[in-house]
């Protein structure tokens, strides 16, 4: 019989009974709890998501007597589905650091991502959405240090730390989970519209914040993508929704710190060097496996996402690209940090006037030299803002990149 510790007698006995009665040992090697990649055969990544949803289950008794209620699996592929009780009770205007109600019921809150293995949705008590994520085993990583480092009063006193709070630390046989508020990852998505340029600069200026944030922390996140990328609103939509970016009520943050590295905080930015993660940001930008500075790589992976938005200015706004152009038509050793891209990116802003801002974006997203349409329907329609890239580097960045709702 496998004992099981928790922090107290009473439940490491109940813990280690429950264990042997069913004849379940829960693994706490961080290894068996990957992320699913591949899902080809069908039959391979379906008993990967079972055994995924066997270890959640088990655990379920565990999180319900901390007032987490988790999402059940819906069928073998999922989705996760809510529980029943206690009802949902995010409201339109709901405050930090819980997100905005941007769905109309329960089925809007199924969670697709079943196959993340290391996260898994929940309700609260009170009826609010939260994610429970495993971030360490027996041995200390480097994202649980990350969330130690970003969790200060000091760190969550900063108006730049664009991350989400760890609202509880939870500790189950060598196991660290933390709960944290379920946002949506909709910042980049289409659905989500701006009504004004000046919401497009918000946006940009608001991640590139928190990533001058983060790299003052020593805090290398490695894998930003438009699915780490969350903002304040709950909820599936399969047609547009407006008043989502209202400045004030909108907010940003970066998730899922998996892969990241924290470094000595008097680590010298421009010389840390070490293997690169191929994730799939790193691999549209064509950077190829070996020696890199995660810095650099953050900083170009957080810009390739934002010229999908922002970009869609360039037709009345030509300085927009030209701060592409800027970034792309560097070397790597020369990459920009963080806090050059931000304060380029003020400068630009600084330079517009008042009407430049308050137009409407001439598309929803962009791509490949066009600005992109979404009709009401979510079917997309083309304009080319202009004939080529004024430089060999962006033109290839161009031709690589294609967002994946393309």
């Amino acid at each position: 019989m496998k004992l099981v510790k928790l922090d107290s007698l009473s439940e490491t006995v109940y813990w280690t009974y429950r264990s042997w009665r069913k004849g379940y040992t829960l693994t706490n090697d961080l290894r068996d709890w990957a992320q699913i990649i591949e899902f080809k055969p069908r039959e391979v990544a379906l008993q990967k998501i079972a055994e995924s949803w066997a270890r959640w289950q088990f655990l379920s008794p565990f999180f319900a007597s901390h007032g987490l209620h988790i999402y059940h699996l819906g069928g073998p592929g999922g989705p996760g589905m809510p529980p029943k009780h206690p009802v949902s009770q995010h409201t339109r205007t709901e405050a930090w650091p819980l997100a905005r109600r941007g769905y109309e019921d329960e089925e809007d809150l199924y969670f697709d991502f079943v196959h993340a293995v290391r996260v898994w949705p929940a309700r609260d008590d009170n009826g609010h959405e939260v994610m429970i994520r495993v971030v360490s085993g027996p041995e200390m990583t480097d994202e649980l240090r990350a969330f130690h480092r970003l969790n200060t009063p000091e760190a969550r006193s900063d108006p730049r730390n664009n991350t989400l709070p760890v609202l509880k630390y939870l500790r189950f046989d060598g196991m660290v989970f933390i709960v944290m508020p379920r946002w949506g990852s909709g910042p980049f998505s289409p659905f989500a519209r701006f009504s004004a340029i000046s919401e497009l600069f918000d946006l940009v200026e608001t991640f590139y914040e928190g990533l001058e944030f983060l790299h003052e922390k020593r805090i290398a996140h490695r894998d930003i993508f438009r699915t780490n990328l969350v903002m304040n609103i709950l909820g599936y939509v399969d047609t547009p929704r407006f008043n989502m970016r209202k400045l004030g009520e909108v907010k940003y943050a970066f998730i899922d710190f998996e892969t990241c590295l924290t470094f000595p905080e008097d680590s010298d930015l421009n010389a840390v060097s070490v293997e690169r993660e191929m994730r799939t940001q790193v691999e549209r930008l064509g950077l190829k496996p070996g020696m890199c500075n995660p810095f650099k790589d953050d900083v170009l992976c957080l810009a390739l996402e934002a010229q999908v938005m922002l970009r869609v200015a360039e037709h009345s706004l030509p300085e927009v690209g030209q701060f592409f152009d800027w970034i792309w038509a560097c070397d790597y050793e020369d990459t920009p940090s963080a806090t050059v891209v931000l304060q380029r990116l003020r400068q630009l802003r600084g330079s517009l006037s008042e009407d430049q801002l308050k137009q409407s974006p001439a598309g929803q997203f962009w791509t490949k030299g066009m600005r992109s349409f979404l009709s009401p329907h979510g079917t997309s329609s083309y304009l080319y803002i202009f004939q080529g890239a004024s430089s060999p580097t962006l033109r290839s960045h161009i031709t690589r990149y294609t967002p994946p709702w393309f």
